[in-house]
């Protein structure tokens, strides 16, 4: 009797064991939480800084760049009269004109700056603007030609940055050349800009053809508004990541590891103001598109994408060391599993900082065979056998693997994530089905 009743009371026991040892190592998973943010906060620092220098630079040399244009502005007279028909007063109002067409054929050259360790995305550009004027909407507008102040005429492009304008700007109206001025004293199509006063412009120059060449900087991105009845965009660049922004995607567009190339094209029916207006009626600040030249993913940003996943990593660690202890009965410390765990927040240090010198792949190769043979020749001053070590380090490999692999997928990661973590489960529960957890 009392034999039986020590052995239930040693069942009893080993049973409170086991419950204690899951129990502290969920509480050490937990805390490890703890410096797993720290590192977050700290990868989320070191991305502020880079875009703080990567703005100085682009401050330095010229800022995202946005063309609207070009925009013809013409005064008229207002005549206030009374019921009689006598004038009260008079004033000096604008009308504003469209192109027809507006065709845009741009060349960016990107550029690659680096301060210290870090780097942003400049660019040079050489685009090329034509199309036609007309001015048969004049009588929509129901104003008298002998009302129209056509020697006040002026033609007005909208540049977000003006510091980006490299050369000398010429405007090409019918056979006649004009050269631009920087500023516009109308704010309408935007806060910066460059004007023309068009002094001998008379009712019989239209329809006018133009074109002019803009060789622009810039950073980052390169936008145009569509203000043609009918508007295209060509435009090429040698950048393998570009991102398409604003109001109006390309009609076609191609990629590859040389560069791109997109073709816009957009109607009149397509945005919510006319050819022609009067006054401040509309805004033609919003329908803007164009090109953002950027990278996929930046180191920072997979470094942070990679950190959320730390936890998964330290749980699978820390499933495989314990089922070691069950089936092998070798015991392991909870200070070793504090240990095993702070190996893999280390990773995450180092990923980071070498990540900024060499790169996120590189940096992620380095940082996971340093750790796993850390953690092999560490793991083995306890397991002692070589195979259980080496199976332990198989499995952190796999799980720095498998994080590598649903980084690289973006688009179906949570399809891919969610498959492996059922076949993982799937599989723990088949090795681990004929354990005798209560040794009865």
């Amino acid at each position: 009797m009392e034999t039986k009743e020590t052995f239930q009371d040693k069942q009893k026991s080993i049973n409170w064991q086991i419950t204690l040892k899951v129990f502290i190592i969920g509480i050490i998973a937990i805390v490890l939480l703890v410096p797993k943010f720290m590192i977050i906060d700290l990868i989320r620092e070191r991305k502020a800084t880079a875009q703080e220098t990567s703005h100085e630079i682009m401050q330095k040399w010229s800022l995202e760049q946005t063309v609207r244009g070009p925009v013809l502005a013409v005064p008229y007279i207002e005549r206030i009269s009374d019921s009689n028909g006598r004038e009260l007063k008079k004033e000096i109002k604008t009308c504003y004109f469209l192109p027809k067409t507006l065709n845009a054929k741009s060349e960016v050259f990107p550029e690659r700056r680096k301060r210290s360790i870090y780097e942003t995305v400049v660019y040079e550009s050489k685009t090329e603007l034509s199309g036609y004027f007309n001015i048969d909407g004049l009588n929509a507008l129901k104003i008298p030609q002998e009302n129209v102040l056509w020697e006040k005429a002026q033609i007005m492009v909208a540049i977000n940055d003006l510091r980006g304008i490299n050369n000398k700007v010429d405007f090409s109206w019918n056979d006649s050349t004009y050269s631009f001025s920087p500023g516009m004293e109308n704010k309408l199509i935007g806060e910066n800009g460059i004007s023309l006063s068009m002094t001998n412009l008379s009712p019989n120059d239209f329809p006018a053809e133009f074109n002019f060449s803009l060789s622009l900087k810039g950073s980052e991105s390169l936008s145009f508004a569509p203000l043609g009845e009918t508007t295209e965009v060509a435009m090429h660049a040698g950048w393998s990541d570009p991102g398409f922004i604003g109001s109006f995607l390309p009609l076609k567009h191609s990629v590859n590891e040389n560069g791109f190339t997109a073709n816009w094209k957009v109607l009149n029916f397509n945005r919510n103001y006319p050819q022609q207006w009067k006054n401040d009626e509309y805004r033609i600040t919003n329908t803007d598109f164009g090109v953002r030249l950027v990278t996929v993913a930046d180191h920072y940003q997979k470094s942070t994408r990679a950190a959320k996943y730390a936890i998964l990593i330290i749980l699978f660690i820390f499933l495989s060391f314990f089922l070691n202890e069950i089936i092998t009965k070798q015991k392991i410390h909870p200070f070793q599993y504090i240990l095993v765990g702070f190996a893999v927040l280390i990773f995450y240090l180092l990923l980071l900082s070498i990540s900024e010198q060499l790169g996120f792949n590189k940096a992620y190769l380095i940082s996971s065979v340093a750790v796993i043979v850390m953690v092999l020749f560490y793991s083995h001053t306890f397991l002692k056998k070589w195979s259980s070590a080496i199976l332990q380090t198989l499995i952190l490999t796999f799980s720095f693997g498998f994080i590598f692999v649903l980084m690289q997928l973006e688009t179906y990661a949570l399809l891919a994530g969610s498959i492996g973590l059922f076949v993982v489960l799937a599989l723990t529960m088949f090795f681990t089905r004929k354990i005798n957890w209560y040794n009865q």
